[in-house]
């Protein structure tokens, strides 16, 4: 038992060794270190091997995370290696924390000769910016040390990078942006933003140019569709049609190469044979009987699509003028329109009537360019549309030939 209580307290010391020893030897390891670091800085410092001190000075600041305590002079070598290397933010920091140690003259004459001639700067870039990087002084200093503060700011910048820091005081550039340094307190801000959107380019028609056509039209005017209204109307014309000329000049405009707009005006006309249902009208040489006329004037406003050389116009029509007519319709031959008697089927054919004609509807075109014409092309339409006065419908198409505005030629 005696022995147990012996052997003890040598097992405590023996458990203990193993945490005690490494940490002991680790310190040792860093100071080893840390003054082999020292000897170099000098040694570099006395060559002006300013970068390997700077290299120097960062292992110290490794080493000062493990419990090392960087010396007055190492501060001071280390605020040297980046004022020669022109980070005089960094080179401050150092005097700094220098004076902090030791309050010589020559850290203090240091820092407020950098605090007369240096001023704090924050240039940032949005990720979007594409512009200019390069820093610009106004007027370049003298002074060997500033000189290397810009180079080393110019570096960080066209680099890609954000710069905060210390700059010489005075009036920077980079690209058409000002930034102002002064010494201080105040820190002058300056992020440069993406670059501007373009200015959109003012709306520009794609084409525009005349538009004309001539053609070959036939049209018919059908049966009386609503009685009511005819019976209020007096003598009404029964169905006629005919052939004649149809003649359309106008302005058409592209909104875009695909889309365009028709305004269009012209003359329709019609030429036809009187209409007889029964009987024939050379046996009746006791009347006087003559063709059937329609003159009509019109205007159309339409969307024109455009897919190459094939063209595809709708739109509204509206159409006034006036006709002549031989033969009433039927239900007037019966005495179906108003006050006038019954003419019977015998007269009925025979009757002149003449009286004007306003008219709306839609009309629709097919056309396929055919010959470029300078700045205007030439093209092969088919042309149809549909019209009503209120009493009957109007039918008709066309074929004709039409001369428009070329959506290749651009027009300034």
């Amino acid at each position: 038992m005696t022995a147990t209580r012996r052997l003890l307290p040598l097992l405590a010391a023996l458990a203990l060794t193993p945490l005690v020893l490494p940490s002991a030897y680790a310190g040792e390891v860093e100071k080893a270190e840390h003054t082999r670091v020292g000897e170099e800085m000098r040694k570099l410092a006395s060559r002006n091997a300013w970068p390997a001190v700077e290299a120097s000075f960062d292992r110290l600041e490794e080493l000062e995370k493990k419990g090392e305590v960087i010396t007055y002079k190492e501060f001071m070598l280390g605020a040297e290696a980046a004022r020669a290397l022109g980070d005089m933010t960094a080179s401050r920091a150092r005097v700094q924390r220098a004076a902090k140690l030791d309050s010589t003259k020559e850290a203090l004459d240091w820092l407020a000769d950098v605090d007369k001639n240096y001023g704090s700067v924050d240039i940032s870039f949005d990720a979007k910016y594409t512009g200019a990087r390069t820093l610009v002084p106004s007027v370049p200093p003298f002074a060997p040390d500033q000189r290397a503060s810009i180079t080393y700011a110019v570096a960080q910048i066209d680099a890609g990078k954000a710069y905060t820091g210390l700059l010489p005081a005075g009036e920077y550039t980079i690209g058409e942006q000002k930034v102002t340094v002064a010494i201080g307190d105040k820190v002058a801000a300056l992020r440069l933003g993406p670059p501007p959107a373009a200015p959109k380019e003012p709306f520009k028609l794609a084409y525009v140019g005349p538009r004309a056509q001539l053609g070959v039209a036939f049209t018919t005017a059908g049966d009386i569709d609503n009685a009511s209204l005819s019976a209020d109307s007096g003598l009404q014309a029964g169905p006629f049609s005919g052939s004649g000329a149809r003649l359309g000049v106008g302005l058409e405009v592209g909104l875009s190469k695909n889309f365009g707009v028709i305004a269009e005006v012209g003359y329709h006309n019609m030429f036809g044979a009187p209409t007889r249902t029964e009987g024939d009208l050379a046996d009746r040489e006791e009347y006087l009987t003559a063709g059937n006329n329609l003159h009509l004037g019109y205007g159309w406003l339409a969307a024109n699509l455009r897919f190459g050389n094939l063209w595809i116009a709708a739109g509204p029509i509206w159409s006034a003028g006036g006709g002549v007519v031989t033969g009433l319709d039927d239900g007037c031959a019966d005495g179906g329109c108003g006050d006038y008697a019954g003419l019977g089927d015998d007269g009925a054919p025979y009757q002149r009537l003449d009286g004007d004609i306003t008219m709306g509807g839609a009309a629709a075109s097919i056309s396929y360019a055919l010959v470029d014409l300078g700045s205007l092309k030439g093209a092969l339409t088919v042309e149809g549309g549909a019209q009503s006065d209120n009493l009957r419908m109007y039918p008709w198409g066309q074929v004709a030939f039409t001369i428009a505005p070329s959506a290749s030629r651009r027009k300034e």
